[in-house]
């Protein structure tokens, strides 16, 4: 496996043992935000997603673009094989039991689809394994990883924001 991708067969395995679990009907109300150019240096809490970067493959997706922490969430866009972007927002995990749940989770992080749904708009199916396979590679690095710039979908959409 090269350093800037994930395989395919990494990514069905990861999506078969996860989707038997997941819920891929949730979807996040999170604005999306302008991308860093992929010229740019890798921006802060990257290394979250190590060692995807810009132009790397996660399966059958692209790493199109990463958005530093902005609001709260680190932000991955992606396309996939029709040439389609969609955004992937990792925020701090809830675990309150009346917490909106993305289309994945690790111990700490939460996956969620930036679809400026209301949590009633569906999940593209491809894209919610998408972020499946995301946070298999979130699941690799996290214990590691700063998470004091995160906050909860909850914390970002309330009207009077925690500070962590």
């Amino acid at each position: 496996m090269s350093e800037d991708s994930v395989s395919r067969r990494s990514v069905l395995g990861w999506a078969g043992v996860s989707a038997a679990g997941a819920s891929l009907a949730g979807a996040a109300n999170a604005a999306e935000r302008p991308p860093v150019g992929a010229g740019a240096e890798a921006p802060p809490a990257t290394h979250l997603v190590a060692p995807l970067r810009v132009g790397s493959s996660l399966g059958a997706w692209t790493i199109a673009n990463l958005v530093g922490v902005t609001d709260g969430a680190l932000s991955v866009i992606l396309s996939d094989r029709a040439g389609i972007e969609f955004q992937l927002d990792i925020c701090a995990r809830d675990h309150s039991s009346s917490a909106p749940r993305g289309p994945a989770a690790t111990e700490f992080f939460e996956v969620f689809l930036a679809n400026r749904g209301d949590g009633a708009t569906g999940t593209h199916e491809d894209h919610g394994l998408a972020a499946m396979a995301l946070a298999e590679v979130i699941r690799s690095n996290e214990a590691a990883a700063d998470r004091s710039e995160f906050l909860t979908l909850a914390e970002r959409t309330s009207p009077r924001r925690h500070v962590r």
